[in-house]
Parts: structure tokens; C-alpha cells; sequence
């Protein structure tokens, strides 16, 4: 599945749809601005959930640096400022969070050379009056002790999300002055390689800092149709479509007056969500269908290499077993052939063995066979590396004819056979004595 906070967009601001840049700041800065260009006051100060609040790229406060990208602007159709808007993982902590973010803001600036506004907000409660009364208690201290219930999926969405609103136009490092339009964003050919540059670099710096945290979850900012082309998601996933600040507000106040979001927008967006479970759920079973048949295939695949190997091995053990025409050779042979655990004693491999050790014997074997045993069979059914020392010695000629005579092959009178004297048992090495031992009591 695709991390929750798998997120971004990238969106404009401009005069012709009646925006203000100044007003869009004092929402996100979650403070009050006063756009000298109309003579209008943005108040927002009533707003929560304000985590973090940070200017990049300018020397001056907020409202002026917002009021000079709107007297900057001359058309009433100007884009007075650009908006990059991620979601945060909740399995970053706040500060991580922070530190994501204002890397993400210093890199808009160096790549574009614009100034940037970066804001972090908490996730929404599921209880709306349970949030009035949390955000009143944490009396503007933020850190991790207080917000400790934001990371609490049963209080809150944990869609924590960034904030950042940036200018469409470059900041002169001499004079601190607007410059020159940021054209790269608006061009039809550059601006969505541009964005997919954008996304990536996100996607980055998001995954690194979950693998620093320890986490194991990451984002993936490729489209849909790009993952389904990859094999990293099913085909067929739809797109949700933003709803926008009035939808989202409608549906919040249906939330609180009626307990449900009936409307038209939430109820499509319900069924998108669904369609997508459900083709991620298919796609899962049938992934863990194929990774099983894979593996045993694989698995089948290694066992034959192996045995073809070991085959291989054991044909060159056994050709050059029967190529020796020396104790040495054959020494060397049988002690590479890592193959041969045990022989057998009466094996004509355990022949050839002891036949090795001697050389008088290796010739006359030589000699009178004109080749060497067999081995090749014996090796068939012998197994892995024998140890030349643990054979058993093979009795020569010599010590043969030396042995006692065979017992059937004497001629005995049973009248004046007498069997053996049994030999007289040795003295023990400890004799046991009873001893009496007489004390005198006083």
C-alpha cells in the first residue's frame, strides 16, 4: 500500500481568481496582515494548530515581504505567489518535521532564488470541541510533551501537512529586491518537468529522514499510472480530487450539525476510496501468489544447478582417480575429492587406498591388473573426503603367512586331547581386611 502521506501539490495564486498574498501568508502564519495594495486587514489569529512558523530567502518580517511581492505585481491577472503544499508523515516527530520542512524551504530558494514562507499545521481532532479545548490548554507552548495527543489516531486524522508559499518571483541577493519572473514554473514544456524535479526531491528528503528516525514505512510521489507501469501498484487507481477550502469548510459544518457529510463531493470520494482498497487488496493476493510460485521455482531451479554442479564434480574426481599411475597421484586424487565422506572397507576404493600407502604394492596392483580398479563405482555410492590416515591398513603378503594355523586344519586325539590350563587370576590390586579396633573409654 501507498504511505497516507504520499502527497504534494503545487498550486498559484493569482489576482484573476480574486487571491491575495497577503491574506494566503496570515492564514498559514495563522497571524493578521494588512494588504497595503487594497487597504484590507487578513485576521486569523482565532485559528489553531499552528506548529511551526519560518521565513527563507528574506531579511524583513512576513507582512512586508508579502506586500512587496503584491506591489511588485502591476496586472490584474498577476500570479502573485505559488504554493507547495505536502503531506507530513506522522511518523516523524515534530522537531524531525521541522528540520524536513525548512530543508525542503532552503532548497526552493537556492534552486529558484525565491523567498518562502514555511508553515507547519497540525492534524484536525475528529472531535471538534475536543480540539477547541486541547488547543486552550497548550496555551501557544508547542513541543513534543504537549502535542504528545496529535499522534493519536484515535483523537486526530494525523494528516499533518507544510505550508509552503513562496514567491513567483526572484530575490535579488544585492539589493533584497524582487527581480525577474520564475518562467521555468509557468512554462508548459518545463513547468511539470519541473514539478516532477520537485516531487522527487521531496520524495528524498521525506524518505531519508523516516530511515534516520527509524521507521520502515517511505512515500512514493510517482503517479498512479507510473506505478502500475513499474508493477509497484495495481492498474486502474483513481485520483482523488481536491475538494478546496469551501468544500472542505461545508463539510465540517455538516460534520457538526448533522453528525455526516452527506454531500455529493464526499459521498465520490468515498467510493474512490473504496475502489482503491479494494483493487490494492486484489492486487496483494495475487502478488503473494505469484511470490510464492516464484520462490518455489527458484527454489527447484537452485536445487538442479547444484546437482548438476556436484555431478560435474564428482565426473572429474572419478576420471582423475582412474588417470593415477602413482602412490602420489592417487593420494592427491582421493584428497580432492571433496565428495567422499566414508568408504567402504571392502570397497576397491579402500583397495586402491591402502594400495597407495605402499608403492611395492601400488606396482605389483599396477602390475597385475595392467589398470587401475574401479573407482568410479565404489565413488558412486561412497560420499564426501576421506581422511588417508583413518583407512584401514591392508595386511601384506608377509604378515599373512605369519598368522596362526587354522584350527580345523589340525588333527586332534579326543582321547588324549586336554583343553588348555585357564590362566591363574592375577592378585588383586586391593585387598579388603576386617580389622577390630579396641578403644579404652576414660
Amino acid at each position: 500500500m501507498i504511505h497516507a502521506a504520499s502527497h504534494l501539490t503545487l498550486s498559484t495564486y493569482s489576482r484573476a481568481d480574486g487571491h491575495s498574498s497577503v491574506a494566503a501568508a496570515a492564514y498559514r502564519g495563522r497571524t493578521s496582515f494588512v494588504d497595503l495594495r487594497t487597504g484590507r486587514r487578513h485576521t486569523y489569529r482565532s485559528k489553531t494548530g499552528l506548529l511551526s512558523d519560518e521565513i527563507i530567502g528574506w531579511t524583513g518580517t512576513a507582512a512586508e515581504l508579502w506586500n512587496a511581492a503584491e506591489a511588485a505585481e502591476t496586472r490584474s491577472n498577476a500570479r502573485v505567489a505559488r504554493e507547495l503544499r505536502p503531506a507530513l508523515p506522522a511518523d516523524l516527530p515534530l522537531g524531525t518535521q521541522i528540520r524536513l520542512v525548512r530543508g525542503m524551504a532552503l532548497w526552493l530558494r537556492d534552486q529558484y532564488g525565491v523567498a518562502v514562507q514555511a508553515n507547519i499545521h497540525a492534524p484536525n481532532f475528529h472531535d471538534q470541541d475536543a480540539g477547541k479545548i486541547f488547543w486552550k490548554n497548550i496555551g501557544g507552548k508547542v513541543d513534543d510533551r504537549n502535542l504528545s495527543r496529535l499522534w493519536d489516531p484515535a483523537a486526530t486524522n494525523l494528516n499533518f501537512h507544510a505550508h509552503l508559499l513562496f514567491s513567483t518571483r526572484r530575490v535579488d541577493p544585492q539589493t533584497g529586491a524582487f527581480a525577474g519572473k520564475t518562467r521555468e514554473l509557468d512554462d508548459k514544456t518545463q513547468g511539470p518537468a519541473e514539478l516532477l524535479r520537485i516531487r522527487s526531491e521531496w520524495e528524498k528528503r521525506t524518505n531519508a529522514a523516516l530511515e534516520k528516525v527509524g521507521s520502515k514505512s517511505r512515500i512514493d510521489m510517482r503517479s498512479y499510472n507510473r506505478m502500475a507501469e513499474a508493477g509497484d501498484a495495481p492498474g486502474g487507481l483513481i485520483a482523488q480530487k481536491h475538494l478546496g477550502p469551501r468544500r472542505t469548510a461545508r463539510g465540517r459544518r455538516l460534520n457538526r450539525n448533522l453528525g455526516k457529510d452527506h454531500s455529493v463531493a464526499r459521498q465520490r470520494r468515498e467510493d474512490v476510496r473504496d475502489h482503491n482498497a479494494l483493487a490494492w487488496e486484489t492486487w496483494m493476493q495475487l502478488r503473494a501468489l505469484d511470490r510464492a510460485q516464484a520462490r518455489e521455482e527458484d527454489s527447484a531451479k537452485i536445487a538442479r544447478a547444484r546437482e548438476d554442479e556436484r555431478k560435474e564434480a564428482a565426473a572429474k574426481a572419478r576420471q582423475k582417480l582412474q588417470a593415477a599411475r602413482t602412490r602420489e597421484e592417487a593420494e592427491a586424487a582421493l584428497a580432492s575429492a571433496h565428495f567422499i565422506d566414508a568408504i567402504h572397507p571392502e570397497s576397491p576404493m579402500a583397495a586402491a587406498a591402502a594400495a597407495a600407502r605402499d608403492p611395492e604394492t601400488w606396482a605389483r596392483a599396477m602390475h597385475q591388473s595392467g589398470h587401475q580398479p574401479d573407482l568410479a563405482a565404489s565413488m558412486a555410492r561412497d560420499g564426501l573426503n576421506p581422511s588417508l590416515s583413518s583407512l584401514p591398513e591392508r595386511p601384506s603378503l608377509q604378515t599373512r603367512s605369519e598368522e596362526a594355523p587354522d584350527e580345523f586344519s589340525l588333527e586332534l586325539d579326543l582321547e588324549t586331547y586336554e583343553p588348555p590350563v585357564a590362566p591363574s587370576a592375577s592378585p588383586p590390586v586391593l585387598v579388603v581386611q576386617h580389622v577390630r579396633v579396641l578403644s579404652r573409654v576414660r
